[in-house]
């Protein structure tokens, strides 16, 4: 069945910012890809490590979209999608590898039904390959809590069905006329909840999205023995401290109900602030972290009480 299936051309948008190593591998583990016609668009938010002059000398095929200034995961994502010309669109983080069947599995599931907008694969942890990172993903419009199943967790076979899921973190492909229908990603997110705004904007919209157990992944990320550290958080860098504090209570502005964004902002709200802050003041450069965090915050607490925001936000 599978080997009679057409898969029209497929358009790989990759995002990226001083990560020249990881983003050689990844684009290297794409054009490994099987069964597939891929076009690949490379978006550099303002570099200094040279990744467009040596990206584009070792990989001549990638058209390269080169910004003087970090733009954002989301508008570098929408600046692929409008010149992709492909029928499917795979977003993918630039710290990744996928396997050769990867792409193939997730059109394939967009071809078979036409009811799924999007899909994502199963994500391994790269430093552990048989630890799932992810395997599909609820997210509570009430607590504010994303949940990645899989917990990185050994793979013995228990993350094998295929799943409805609510968002796709770091990677998932969808259909390119149902991505400009939305408008793309959001800008207003910039890092941090844009794929998740988007994912749920899908599900709103009357569609749906599946995780796909053939499709693999591997992630840059850490195992639990190294959870307290701030990549694990998401927190790499001080400026996504800021927009994971701030983009949370936009998010949950935007997708709750009255009712549940009240209950998060009474309840949930400050648990995590609390429990955020002694993490980052676990870490070392917590001043740094915890100030643009805490910059977050108050800008996230404005925008749930005027609905708009009072001012840009770093970059």
């Amino acid at each position: 069945m599978k080997s009679s299936v057409s898969i029209p051309l497929i358009s790989v948008v990759i995002v990226t910012k001083d990560r020249l190593k990881d983003t050689t591998e990844c684009i290297q583990s794409v054009f490994s890809s099987k069964s597939v016609k891929i076009e690949v668009i490379l978006v550099d938010n303002g570099s200094t490590d040279n990744t467009v002059q040596i990206i584009g000398k070792k990989f001549p095929n990638v058209h390269i979209i080169s910004n003087n200034q970090n733009l954002g995961l989301a508008e570098g994502r929408n600046l692929g999608q409008r010149i992709a010309k492909g029928d499917f669109i795979l977003f993918l983080d630039s710290d990744t590898l996928i396997e050769s069947n990867m792409v193939y599995e997730l059109a394939l599931m967009l071809i078979l039904d036409k009811r799924i907008a999007f899909s994502s694969p199963k994500m391994y942890s790269s430093f552990e390959p048989k630890r799932v990172w992810y395997a599909g993903a609820f997210f509570s419009l009430v607590s504010g809590k994303a949940l990645n199943f899989g917990g990185l967790n050994i793979d013995n076979g228990q993350f094998d069905q295929i799943l409805t899921t609510s968002h796709a973190p770091t990677s998932f492909l969808v259909r390119k006329d149902i991505a400009n229908k939305l408008g793309g990603h959001d800008n207003i997110f910039m890092m941090s909840y844009a794929d998740s705004d988007f994912c749920i904007r899908m599900w709103k919209a009357g569609f749906f999205g599946v995780y796909v157990p053939n499709a693999i992944l591997y992630h840059k990320v850490h195992r639990f023995s190294q959870s307290d550290s701030l990549r694990s958080m998401g927190m790499n860098k001080p400026l996504r401290a800021y927009y994971y504090a701030r983009n949370k209570v936009i998010f949950m502005k935007r997708h709750s109900s009255k009712i549940g964004f009240v209950a998060f902002l009474l309840l949930f709200f400050p648990i995590y602030h609390i429990f955020y802050t002694q993490r980052i003041l676990k870490n070392n450069d917590s001043h740094a972290y915890l100030s643009f965090y805490w910059k977050g915050v108050i800008d996230g607490i404005k925008y749930a009480f005027f609905s708009r925001l009072l001012g840009n936000g770093p970059r």
